[in-house]
């Protein structure tokens, strides 16, 4: 086992050619948002009064499934007490906070009347009976949990530093007393991420017969709580794998790969329930016709689920950090097509047989946002201590 030293910055260059082309991707995407900020929904998008919701929703509800790793990890390393994974929680945690971060940006773009997005804190909007209004809640919550979370490391920074003593001061004691009470904030948030986990899914139930049936189930919300658990450690291994690659470094396959074991396990949970819900229900009969919701579904299925789960059942893919990060990979594309399916290529509005594409400000301003999260991680990880950096550190 590689000896580790506690989480420091990485001495690397932040500048380099893949960099400059996320801030080109992210200045085309804030060109895109200001002309829909400009004009309009109307102006810069396809939806309509049949397709309220397009790609952007999707976006939202793919950053917030991917970034469930910040939950599971937190839960095994800190619940759990497995204290072999402590090395993936500071990632984990970045990861969590930079998606649901761009999951309230892209929110915002996708709001008609965007300005009213804090309203659900007044007590005069509050509705128990709206699974939106829920989610909102919780996605609010779970936010001030993970930049809570995050404050460790942003006082471990200053005191580090001895160029402003009183800030160093400042920055010690909020540390002490956010060590003592953050094992609140760990379990807050594991319970606040499951609550709209689920509550994401139940939306979409209330869409009824618009949605198709392969789709559709009354526990569609236990389905997007399963899916969101199962997706948490592969998306934290494919960052943890492909980050360390990105930064030079050979990934800590001493600790990834025992955490893959769990793969196999969670993702065939909730492939169980999934089948299991289709022979119930018998929607299996759907997969006979020929369209573009059974060949999605065939897909998500087979290569966001079967595939993964065949290939991170043996040892030799486990060991190996390219074959695991095809694995990781797989499965996070499975997620993400899941919830698109769910929430545009199975959603079948009444009275239009037209089909919904995202316009091309649609597509500018969801690349913009991927690109803007994989840049502020990249400039979190160099100047804040993240990452357990082995003793010695090794080169590509």
């Amino acid at each position: 086992m590689t000896a580790h030293s506690p989480p420091a910055p990485v001495n690397r260059k932040l500048l380099t050619p893949g960099v400059y082309g996320l801030l080109g991707l992210i200045i085309i995407g804030l060109i895109f948002g200001a002309y829909r900020f400009f004009f309009g929904l109307r102006a810069s998008t396809n939806l309509n009064q049949y397709y309220p919701w397009g790609i952007w929703i999707v976006a939202d509800v793919s950053f917030i499934a991917l970034a469930a790793g910040g939950f599971t990890t937190a839960a095994i390393a800190h619940i759990f007490h497995r204290s072999h994974y402590h090395l993936l929680a500071r990632p984990a945690l970045v990861l969590a906070l930079l998606g649901y971060t761009s999951a309230c940006v892209v929110l915002a773009a996708d709001l008609g009347k965007y300005y009213n997005i804090w309203h659900p804190l007044l007590p005069r909007c509050w509705q128990g009976n709206s699974a939106l209004y829920e989610v909102g809640m919780c996605v609010m919550c779970y936010l001030i949990v993970l930049y809570v979370e995050f404050l460790p490391v942003v006082c471990e920074y200053f005191m580090n530093s001895d160029r402003r003593p009183r800030l160093k001061a400042i920055c010690a004691t909020v540390y002490r007393i956010a060590e003592r009470t953050m094992f609140l904030f760990i379990i807050l948030g594991v319970g606040i991420s499951c609550l709209h986990q689920s509550s994401l899914g139940n939306v979409m139930v209330l869409a009824a017969d618009r949605l198709h049936p392969l789709w559709q189930t009354p526990i569609l919300s236990l389905l997007f709580l399963i899916s969101a658990a199962a997706v948490g450690f592969p998306t934290v291994i494919f960052m943890a794998i492909y980050g360390a690659w990105a930064l030079r470094l050979q990934p800590r396959m001493h600790v990834i790969g025992p955490l893959a074991r769990y793969i196999p396990i969670l993702l065939g949970f909730y492939l169980a329930f999934k089948l299991g819900d289709m022979l119930i229900r018998r929607s299996y009969v759907h997969l006979a016709e020929l369209s573009l919701q059974n060949a999605s579904f065939l897909i998500e299925i087979g290569l966001g689920l079967v595939a993964p789960i065949l290939m991170t059942l043996s040892r030799r893919v486990r060991r190996s950090p390219q074959w695991l990060c095809v694995a990781t990979a797989l499965t996070m594309f499975g997620v993400v097509l899941n919830r698109a399916n769910v929430y545009w290529i199975g959603y079948r509005p009444l009275y239009t047989d037209t089909m919904y594409f995202p316009s091309l400000a649609e597509w500018g301003v969801t690349v913009g946002a991927v690109a803007g999260m994989l840049f502020c991680w990249r400039a979190i990880v160099t100047y804040l201590p993240v990452v357990s950096l082995p003793h010695q550190t090794r080169t590509a």
